[in-house]
């Protein structure tokens, strides 16, 4: 199975390990609401035994088995790259920047799984590159035992760099440029979009627990995640040539990131909005750590 192979079926389940706990989502992905969240949860557990365990028990009280699931290598677990783009046929793609990414890797390029997908060329100076993303072999074997045991059929591996252009949001944002900001407890993910196509990837140390202490005295924070957003939004517009990002889409919308995006919005000209989804079958909407998990299983769902 490659790293990107895929499957289909009337719905479709993603899962992200997370540090604490497993994010589970599933979605209709057949013409009937494709797209539309059945439920999603976070099943908390520490430890990859347990968290296969608890996934175990998650598909059986559902009964999800033999569904197609779309699994999240961890970030801890993979690298994810930008390089020049080899000068080499499609055919040897992979040959070319697994050589090109190996002194990168704090690990033996010949115990690494590879897989690239393509960048935008800039329009600035014709720069080719390409994205590369790695991990080791046996970090991959144990993502396809661990959902195999589960009973759910792996249709891919994918990484949460890449399946946020899944949303809708980004689907529909045609010839516009578009920046998405992310947040779990530690850490931020900010992504930059120019007609649907994912032109910058950053993430940086600030999540929801750093935000929670600003206070009146002291908005540091909100200072420092503010020059994380105006460097990338600054790297975008000078090395791809693309004009300014106007427009930020938020997840998920918690008091202190509504305060956040007020703050931001002050001292910028950025269009701030939150990201909104339907209800699942519950009522409930889509739990706060399962927004890459939703990501995941949104991927190649016609919506």
């Amino acid at each position: 199975m490659g790293l990107f192979s895929t499957a289909k079926k009337e719905s479709q389940i993603g899962v992200d390990f997370l540090s604490d706990g497993v994010a589970v989502a599933q979605v209709q992905s057949g013409k009937k609401d494709p797209g539309s969240i059945v439920r999603s949860e976070f099943v908390e557990a520490s430890g990859q035994e347990a968290q296969i365990e608890a996934l175990k028990e998650w598909v059986r009280d559902n009964s999800l088995q033999k569904l197609p699931c779309v699994c999240l290598v961890a970030g801890d677990e993979c690298d994810v790259y930008q390089v020049d783009r080899p000068e080499v046929d499609d055919s040897e793609m992979i040959q070319a920047v697994t050589w090109k990414i190996k002194d990168l890797l704090n690990y033996d390029v010949s115990h690494a799984v590879v897989d690239s997908y393509p960048m935008p060329v800039s329009s600035k100076n014709n720069q080719k590159q390409v994205g590369v993303v790695a991990a080791r072999e046996t970090v991959i074997r144990n993502y396809v035992e661990g959902i195999k045991a589960t009973a759910m059929e792996l249709s891919a591996l994918d990484v949460h760099e890449l399946v946020r252009s899944n949303l809708q949001v980004v689907q529909q944002n045609t010839e516009q440029s578009m920046a998405l900001l992310t947040l779990t407890a530690e850490r931020g993910l900010l992504s930059i979009y120019h007609d649907t196509d994912l032109y910058v990837s950053r993430e940086f140390m600030i999540g929801i627990d750093q935000l929670g202490l600003v206070t009146t005295e002291d908005e540091s924070v909100f200072d420092a995640l503010l020059l994380e957003l105006q460097r990338s939004l600054d790297y975008f517009e000078s090395f791809y040539g693309m004009g300014s990002v106007t427009n930020l889409r938020v997840f998920p919308q918690l008091t202190v990131t509504e305060k956040m995006a007020m703050y931001l919005q002050n001292l910028s000209n950025l269009d701030i909005d939150f990201i909104s989804f339907a209800g699942d079958a519950d009522g409930s909407g889509l739990d706060q750590h399962c927004f890459h998990a939703y990501c995941a299983a949104l991927r190649d769902v016609n919506l």
